[in-house]
């Protein structure tokens, strides 16, 4: 490996090749917009670079030596490969393809990024998405990891490494059965936390934004830090629920997700727990185009998308407010 030539450049591999392909010095200055000198002389060095005679020269033609022969093939391969890197970053810059990965909350990926990807792809065809979703901890950790390019959750601890710029505000409620007798909003549509009473609690893991958030209020009921029965998912909640174990304390973006015939849901009067949607990105690693473009395409969905009652945007989000 001590013997690897030095100095030896793509512009010497490059001339090269154009002499053995025109099988003249004369032809294949012309075609690089060269001096025949200058060719030359490029072609003597690599020659010297590598201690090896490549051209037979004639006075009619410039043959391959046997060396050359071996020689030129692999640095054809070697410079197609060159030009093809240096187009694909090229394309990857200009976003004619490339990658963006996403790990969101599944309602974020059902009510926000889906519908908001869905004009970033026709746009930018040539860039494939993957989303994930999942519960908060594990967005943050995949994010801090940087297995995606970004999530889009309610922060779920602190992490230095890891920057949280608000997205939306979501205030939490109660989802419920449609014919519980007991409940019933009050005539401005919000459940009092007085109604929830003596009810089970259907809660979800301890890794979920929600769960960090209700432990986090000291003026809330007990039972919504420690919820009877526990799930893996809001859907799974939601099953709970209609099956008549309980009600569960959900955020208005995740309840949309999950209402179907048979359960209703209704905010929560004061004390109120509102959860901001944030978009959670690595503090020390820029964001590649496409990623920048994605949440671009997020943010212009989200100026005109019909929010469930209980959610909304944060103001000047566009200024990446702290959440």
């Amino acid at each position: 490996m001590n013997r690897l030539p030095k100095h030896v450049t793509l512009k010497h591999l490059t001339a090269f090749v154009a002499v053995a392909q025109e099988s003249s010095f004369t032809h294949a200055a012309k075609r690089l917009f060269q001096t025949q000198s200058s060719v030359t002389s490029l072609v003597r060095q690599l020659e010297e670079a590598l201690a090896t005679q490549l051209f037979a020269r004639t006075s009619r033609r410039v043959l391959l030596t046997a060396a050359g022969e071996e020689f030129l093939p692999r640095v054809m391969r070697l410079l197609a490969d060159f030009d093809g890197v240096i187009e694909d970053v090229v394309r990857f810059g200009a976003m004619e393809r490339g990658r963006v990965g996403v790990a969101a909350a599944p309602s974020a990926i059902t009510q926000i990024i889906a519908p908001a990807a869905a004009a970033f792809s026709a746009q930018y065809p040539g860039v494939r998405l993957y989303l994930s979703d999942d519960n908060s901890g594990r967005i943050q950790r995949k994010v801090s990891a940087r297995e995606v390019d970004f999530g889009l959750t309610s922060r779920w601890a602190d992490a230095p490494g890891l920057r949280f710029d608000a997205l939306l505000e979501d205030r939490f409620g109660v989802l419920y059965r449609e014919d519980d007798p007991g409940l019933s909003p009050g005539r401005d549509g919000t459940m009092r936390w007085s109604d929830l009473a003596q009810r089970k609690l259907v809660g979800v893991v301890d890794e979920t934004g929600i769960m960090a958030l209700l432990r986090a209020r000291a003026d809330l009921p007990v039972e919504a830090a420690a919820p009877f029965y526990e799930a893996s998912s809001t859907t799974s909640q939601a099953a709970l629920v209609k099956a008549g174990l309980g009600v569960a304390l959900l955020p208005a973006l995740a309840a949309q997700r999950v209402l179907e015939p048979g359960l209703a849901y209704a905010l929560l009067a004061r004390p109120t727990v509102v959860r901001t949607v944030c978009i959670i990105r690595h503090k020390e690693y820029p964001l590649s185009p496409a990623a920048e473009a994605l949440i671009a395409a997020i943010r212009d969905y989200l100026l005109t998308a019909a929010l469930p009652a209980g959610c909304k945007r944060v103001a000047g989000n566009v200024g990446r407010q702290k959440c």
